[in-house]
This record gives structure tokens, sequence and C-alpha cells, in this order.
């Protein structure tokens, strides 16, 4: 039985939850988002950009971008460390 990724999960804030895998296959540190109805998106840590291939009102990102501003350096170190 293969282990699971390693990944960090972050308790849920409104109707969001962030997460940060491990193994990822593209070097851009990044966190992905889920929305309570299912929505996903995943966002540039450093930037706040939104990745190719997501969708979701730009009115839904501003609390979820203003939370990886306030969070930038924390989730760069764990990204970096599920991501050697």
């Amino acid at each position: 039985m293969p282990y699971p990724e390693p990944m960090t999960t972050y308790p849920l804030v409104d109707d969001w939850r962030v997460r940060i895998n491990g193994r990822e296959p593209h070097p851009l540190p990044h966190v992905h988002v889920q929305f309570r109805d299912g929505s996903r998106v995943s966002l540039a840590i450093e930037t706040g950009e939104l990745l190719p291939g997501f969708g979701t009102p730009r009115k839904r990102l501003v609390p979820v971008r203003a939370w990886i501003v306030a969070r930038r350096e924390t989730l760069l170190a764990e990204y970096r460390r599920l991501n050697p």
C-alpha cells in the first residue's frame, strides 16, 4: 500500500479551506483552496495570482488573498518543507 502524499490542511475560514500538497509536480509555490460548495482554485503564494485552469468570482478570492498575504512567509516555508 503506497504512503499518502504529505499535505498540510489549514482550518476552515468562512466558507473555504487552504491546503498545501507535498511532492507537487511543478515548482511554483502555491496553495489549493476549496470552497464549501466544492469549487476549487489554486493561488500562487508569492503573488496571489490565480493559476490557470481555475475560475471563481474574483470577489470570493479577496478574503483568501488577504489570508495568504498575512501568512505568506509561513506558507512559503511549509511549501518548501513539503516540496524540498
